[in-house]
């Protein structure tokens, strides 16, 4: 297969640095270019950490742009994995994982999943801060200081500013240095970083305890430049890629079912909760009603994707977050042949799954569990993607979305967020994008 310019230069990038952040965009092409990347520098043996859907993409990636033989295990999954020169595992497998050998690189593909300092899957990987983050405990992590390290994310700031410190801490602790020169304080220890950062608001969580959470961002453009050229961000647009049209999905029902999906919801409560990114209090303002306004949706849904086709649309992807919702798609729209991908799919099945969607013409629906089907496949066969249901984390809807995106992709594509029309999950959509703008405000 050809590499897209994007692909060689990203190569390019990553071979010439002992540790690099490549945050292009998904669709963009960082697994060929990582790949492409470990042949130049002649790395021969490699651990891949990904997510648990992305195993098989790593395998398929160095048949695909590797010339150099090396033979490719899945811990886990394959006999002797163990003794392969890529290893690939997951982020769960990596907190177990015990190596016996000095690997020349660590990918770790979606790095966004180290992103807190206190995990046990960050530690394991890039090691324990220690007094707040002063300085790095590495015995026994994957990534030591002698490691060549390569991050790969679409999504290096999921939530907010501070989610890039584990991964700038690890990789270039002298960009969190205090520059007398640009009046920039020393940001090393975690609290220094988000405080520069972030706005950060404390919230009550019992008669005697409070909590910090990120609302927001700021110095954005100080950040940035702290980064510098450690982290590359080429985006859809800088290889010919349209962005989709996003727009929001009313469907119409009756007030007495309108009545049912707000129930006795504190609405000011819920949308405080959006605005904090408080997804544990979402949860549980929301509760059983969550679920019952996805089943609500999807059958209104069923009977949108009926007319849609009969207009002539040819394929549909539907996300949901619920298994029941994903359900009701599938056995509404069962005359059109649906595939699915949710956490019960097997690896195997994913990648046949989404061959059969983009070459048979039967199946015109794919039905995708946000967080199964989020990553690492490609729809592109299709145009429009609706969100039956979201995830209360924009990083996951973001990219969801994103799976109908190709460089081969002719046509404009759509994404549609359904909503029941004036209810509070229609306000509820519109607050979960807000963190989005301190985000881009670091990533532009």
């Amino acid at each position: 297969m050809i590499p897209m310019p994007t692909q060689l230069s990203g190569a390019k990038f990553l071979a010439s640095r002992h540790r690099a952040l490549l945050a292009d965009e998904p669709r963009v092409g960082k697994t060929g270019a990582a790949i492409i990347a470990a042949d130049y520098i002649l790395a021969k043996t490699i651990d891949v950490v990904t997510t648990a859907s992305g195993r098989a993409v790593w395998r398929r990636g160095f048949h695909t742009w590797s010339k150099m033989g090396r033979t490719i295990g899945i811990v886990g999954v394959d006999k002797n994995a163990a003794d392969c020169d890529v290893r690939i595992l997951s982020y769960n497998g990596a907190t177990t994982f015990v190596s016996k050998r000095a690997t020349e690189l660590v990918i770790l593909d979606e790095s966004h999943n180290c992103k807190n300092p206190d995990a046990k899957r960050t530690q394991a990987i890039l090691g324990k801060p220690v007094a707040g983050g002063r300085s790095l405990f590495t015995e026994g992590s994957m990534v030591r200081d002698a490691t060549r390290a390569w991050f790969l994310t679409g999504t290096p700031l999921p939530h907010d500013p501070s989610d890039i410190w584990t991964t700038m801490r690890s990789s270039c602790p002298e960009r969190l240095l205090a520059d007398d020169q640009r009046d920039w304080p020393d940001v090393t220890r975690f609290e220094d970083f988000r405080s520069r950062y972030c706005i950060v608001r404390m919230k009550q969580i019992s008669r005697f305890n409070k909590i910090a959470v990120v609302i927001g961002g700021r110095n954005e453009s100080e950040l940035r430049a702290r980064m510098g050229d450690f982290m590359l961000r080429r985006t859809q647009k800088d290889i010919g890629i349209r962005p989709s049209v996003y727009e929001l999905f009313p469907l119409v029902v009756s007030n007495a079912v309108r009545k049912q999906v707000d129930g006795d919801l504190d609405k000011t409560a819920i949308l405080k909760a959006a605005e904090l990114g408080a997804t544990k209090e979402l949860e549980m303002e929301l509760g059983p009603l969550r679920r019952l306004t996805g089943n609500i949706k999807a059958q209104a849904v069923v009977e949108a994707v009926r007319e849609e086709f009969n207009n002539g649309l040819n394929k549909i992807v539907l996300m949901y977050w619920h298994k029941e919702v994903g359900d009701v798609l599938e056995a509404g729209l069962e005359q059109f042949e649906p595939l699915r991908i949710d956490g019960a799919t097997l690896t195997k099945d994913r990648e046949k799954y989404e061959l059969a969607f983009r070459g048979n013409t039967n199946n015109r629906v794919m039905l995708g569990q946000i967080q199964a089907a989020g990553e690492a496949v490609d729809f592109s066969s299709a145009n429009e993607l609706w969100f039956v249901e979201t995830s209360f984390s924009p990083k996951d809807q973001a990219q969801a979305a994103m799976r109908i995106t190709n460089v081969n992709q002719t046509r404009n594509t759509f994404v549609r967020v359904c909503c029941i029309e004036g209810s509070i999950d229609e306000a509820l959509q519109a607050s979960l994008l807000r963190l989005w703008t301190a985000i881009n405000g670091v990533l532009k």
